[in-house]
Parts: structure tokens; sequence; C-alpha cells
């Protein structure tokens, strides 16, 4: 076969023209829909850099009894260090705790009704993987379900860790499926498109072929035509996603860097995720619309 640029995009446009309602439709269509894609997209992964924010402050408390020698402190410590799970242990003396109790509690009457120190000393655990939480906690429990020795009491947020892990994984898995949904409709609508102007150009397509063209003589015209309608159509959404973004989702990112000092985002983040959702978009758009012809293509004509 003889590529000749000039014939294949005269017939590309040939069939824009001969079909503009179809392929204008076909164009905005994929770019609503690719904008509800990359919007949605810069959404969960903000939701879902918040969530991993939260997840990382996820610590295990362990309280200590009062009369754990200082001997078996060190021991705890010492194998508390060494397991994997474990980034860091800090431990918090009985003075230590209350000063910090203090401090948050400056100007309470609560403090009127302290006597002594009441607060038991502790290790604040922080942990590499925020999901393991609960393993970690059960170690410092013995085949009966108690405390092991010097150990008082183990806090870490039973009652909402197990929600917060599900909330995130809840979150990912109806992202993903809507996302897929709404590529699955630009493709169903760009195949259309392409069934549709195929059923239009059958008898040329037959004399085509009658005469010895080969069938990437004739594919490639309609490729042309789906690339195009994908790739405009990203492009007009990139467009769209560009000035909601500087114009209303960044203000949204700073409300969340301000209140909740989250610096991960979508847009304010270092990692620049808005720019891989603008360039993701415009190559998913084109390959949407390759994909939607050559499977029209070869459903309708056999080529």
């Amino acid at each position: 076969m003889i590529f000749r640029p000039k014939y294949f995009f005269g017939e590309t446009f040939s069939g824009f023209r001969k079909n503009f309602l179809m392929f204008f439709t076909a164009i905005t269509t994929v770019a609503i829909t690719l904008f509800i894609v990359g919007f949605f997209i810069i959404i969960v992964f903000d939701i879902q850099a918040i969530l991993s924010s939260i997840k990382n402050q996820v610590e295990i408390a362990v309280y200590l009894k009062d009369n754990v020698t200082d001997e078996l402190k060190t021991y705890l410590e010492n194998e508390i260090k060494g397991w994997d799970e474990i980034s860091q242990v800090n431990f918090v003396s009985k003075d230590q705790a209350l000063e910090k109790f203090k401090k948050e509690n400056e100007g309470s009457e609560i403090l009127k009704e302290i006597q002594g120190n009441p607060l038991p000393a502790s290790f604040e655990l922080e942990l590499k993987s925020p999901e393991k939480v609960e393993q970690v906690a059960l170690r410092f429990m013995d085949k009966d379900g108690n405390f092991i020795e010097g150990v008082d009491e183990v806090i870490y947020g039973q009652n909402y860790v197990q929600k917060l892990f599900s909330i995130t994984a809840i979150v990912g898995t109806i992202a993903f499926l809507i996302i897929v949904v709404l590529l699955l409709a630009a493709i169903v609508l760009i195949f259309n498109t392409i069934r549709l102007s195929v059923h239009a150009r059958r008898k040329e397509i037959e004399v085509m072929k009658l005469v010895g063209a080969t069938n990437w003589f004739v594919r490639l015209p309609f490729l042309f035509e789906g690339f195009f309608e994908g790739f405009i159509g990203s492009v007009i959404s990139v467009v769209l996603l560009y000035f909601l973004s500087n114009y209303l989702l960044i203000r949204v990112e700073k409300a969340i860097v301000d209140t909740m000092h989250i610096k991960d985002l979508a847009i304010l983040g270092s990692n620049n995720i808005i720019l891989y959702v603008y360039a993701g978009l415009v190559i998913l758009g084109g390959l949407i619309g390759i994909f939607s012809s050559g499977f029209a293509l070869k459903r309708y004509i056999g080529v």
C-alpha cells in the first residue's frame, strides 16, 4: 500500500462534511465525557490525599503501668523498635504527659481538680503502613486476651480506623467504576458515528475493494476520522478543565492546605498531577477514537 497523506486526510475531512452533525455530536460528547473524567480524577486524587494524610496520622498509644520497672520499659522499647512495621517509637514519661495535658487544657477548670500526677507513661508508635495498626496492637495481648506484663492499655482508635480504611477502598472502587462507564460511553458514541459513516459510504467501499484496494487503504480515512474526533474532543476537555482548575479547584485546594496542611494535592502538589491528567486525557481521546473506528470497521465491513 502506498501511503498518500493528502488523499487520506482529504477523505477524512470529506467524511466530516458529509456527517457534520454526528461528527459535532461525537466531539461534544467526548469533550464532556473526558472533562468529567478529568474533573473526577482530580477530586478523587484530592480525597485520597486527605484520607492518606489522616491514615498516616494513625498511631498506637501504649500506656504503661505505674509500677513498671526501668528494665522492663527498656526491654519493651527495644522489642518494639525491632518490629518491621514500626517507623518510630517515642517514649512519653509521666511528667511529659502531665505537661502536655496542661498545655492542651490551659485555662480549663479541670486542671484545678488534678491532684498529683494521675497520667501514665506511654510509648507512641508511628507505623510504616497504617493498615497494619490492629495487627501491631494485638501483639501487646497474650493468648488469654490480657495485656502483656507492664502494659496497662493500648489505644489506636479501634472505632474509626477500620471504617477509615473501608471508606478509602470504597472511594477508589467507585471512582474506577465511574471512569470506566464514562469511557465506555465515549467509545460507544464514536463507534456509532463511524458506523453511520461507513454505512453511508458502503457502495464506495465496495467499488474500492473490487478494483483491488487493500483493507488498510479503505480503513485509514475512517481511523483518521475517529482519531480526530477523539483528539479534538479531548483538547476541548483539557481547555475546559484548565479554566475550571485555575478559577475554582485551586481555591478549594488552597483552603485544604490552609486548614489541614495537606500539600500533596493534584494542582498544588509537587508531583504535577494536573499536568499528567491533561496529557492523559489527550492521549486517551486519540486512542478511544482509533479503537472505536477500528472496531466499527471490523464489525460492519470486515476490513
